[in-house]
């Protein structure tokens, strides 16, 4: 095995990057052949890490395949949305039910964290986000509850006053991501709404709006 064949093995492995996977890269990238582009690529990519070289997952190679097709399936989407086109019909494997997609991305700069997951997992997990939010907020109504029972300003009201707080901030969080969820399949169904229809919903939503302002 070369020693290009063997960085690369390792790479796609781990996600390690080797100095020598790096100098075969630039020889590569220096030569008029067909592996010119790619190789340019990825030492742009190695670049991008900077010293953080070493491996980042025994599964790296999978998680990256992962990534590129849940790409692809964002940018087919997005095409087909602005084409004013619903969902294109899927086709289901030899299992009980579509295959599962669940990633996860974390922008080390911003601290902000993307989740791409199929329809179906999508649907599942705002359920459980739905009824964990209903949780806290019942719990919140207890504390409130057990609170106005108590002096005030003794240690119990305090603390249930900091337990009230906490409460609302966590039901306040899943709540938001309920709306969005919510608010991004109502904009799909809309955008893939006949034309003739999306008028009608239209002239209604105006229609509404001019009874409640007489």
């Amino acid at each position: 095995m070369t020693p290009l064949a063997r960085g690369l093995v390792h790479f796609i492995q781990t996600g390690a990057i080797s100095q020598t996977l790096k100098t075969e890269l630039r020889r590569l990238r220096a030569e008029p052949r067909l592996h010119q582009q790619p190789a340019a690529r990825l030492l742009q990519y190695c670049a991008g890490r900077a010293d953080q070289l070493g491996p980042i997952d025994r599964d790296f190679g999978r998680i990256c395949d992962q990534i590129d097709r849940a790409d692809v399936m964002l940018a087919g989407l997005r095409e087909r949305a602005r084409q004013g086109l619903g969902p294109a019909e899927r086709s289901w494997p030899e299992i009980d039910g579509p295959r599962t997609i669940a990633l996860a991305r974390r922008d080390p700069e911003s601290d902000m964290v993307t989740v791409v997951v199929d329809a179906t997992t999508a649907n599942i997990t705002m359920f459980a986000v739905a009824a964990y939010a209903d949780e806290r907020e019942a719990h919140l109504r207890e504390v409130q509850r057990v609170g106005e029972s108590l002096p005030e300003g003794s240690y119990g009201g305090r603390n249930r006053e900091a337990i009230a707080a906490r409460e609302t901030r966590v039901a306040a969080r899943l709540r938001a991501v309920e709306q969005a969820y919510r608010t991004a399949i109502e904009r799909g169904a809309a955008l893939s709404m006949p034309e003739s229809s999306r008028a009608l919903r239209s002239r209604e939503h105006v229609a509404d709006r001019e009874i409640e302002l007489e």
